[in-house]
């Protein structure tokens, strides 16, 4: 099936603008922002577009991605980028149906929708999607993620089974992180670490007053690890702040 029948197979992104923030493993094993892939919907088409920011393209070392050579440029395009479209699962696929319940989606999602929820994670190339967080006007925000390091948590797989949709859980700082002072440990009922907020979520998730953190769906370990646990933060933030945006994160175009 070639990229564009399979994202015809999916269903376009309702009416508006989505954007997720494309993030590469470097070679210290962290995140780091690359660029924002966005979709711009109207009644009967998809624009798809990719920019890279300007902090990413003069970092030390960096490469541009497959298909976006020139960085300078901004991308532009009616079907979803190879490169992408490559990271959502053929829905011919006999376990597509249990993928989509992994990731607490139904029906025929958007491209983007699926990629949110997945983070389009291949082995190799350590390419990761994340959501760009919602903030209404009035600065309620919600976001979803998943949890990340569960297999590095003493404990943590025996307390998932016992979780169920619906479950609050509980953000503590961890300041003596080594790897990063600002990590919010996501913590259950009982107080059995079961893993971290996403480094690149870390500004919206210390942004928000009076989050609340919610089990949405639990997976057993048949659908990989980085699957295992997909969870909520609702809370609001103080002038509706735009996530992702201000000073480091302009993109190059």
């Amino acid at each position: 099936m070639s990229v564009d029948d399979l994202t015809a197979q999916l269903h376009p992104v309702q009416t508006g603008r989505r954007r997720l923030l494309v993030t590469e493993k470097d070679v210290d094993g962290f995140y780091r922002p690359v660029g924002f892939l966005a979709a711009s919907a109207r009644a009967d088409s998809v624009e798809y577009s990719f920019d890279y920011l300007r902090t990413a393209v003069g970092r030390e070392g960096f490469r541009p991605f497959l298909g976006f050579a020139d960085v300078s440029r901004s991308y532009r395009s009616e079907g979803l980028f190879p490169l992408f479209a490559e990271r959502i699962m053929d829905p011919r696929r006999p376990e597509h149906p249990l993928f989509l319940a992994a990731l607490d989606l139904s029906g025929a999602p958007s491209p983007l929708e699926v990629l949110a929820r997945s983070g389009g994670q291949r082995a190799g190339d350590g390419i990761m999607l994340l959501p760009e967080p919602e903030v209404d006007a009035d600065g309620a925000s919600r976001c979803f993620f998943l949890v990340h390091g569960i297999r590095y948590v003493d404990g943590a797989e025996s307390v998932l089974g016992m979780l169920r949709p619906g479950d609050r859980l509980t953000l503590v700082p961890e300041p003596s992180n080594p790897a990063n002072p600002r990590a919010l440990v996501v913590v259950e009922s009982s107080g059995q670490r079961l893993g971290w907020v996403p480094d690149v979520l870390l500004d919206h998730a210390h942004s928000v007053a009076d989050p609340t953190i919610t089990v949405v769906r639990v997976n057993g370990p048949e659908v990989g690890v980085r699957l295992r646990l997909l969870v909520r933060l609702d809370g609001h933030v103080a002038g509706g702040l735009a996530p992702f945006s201000g000073a480091g994160w302009e993109t190059v175009v």
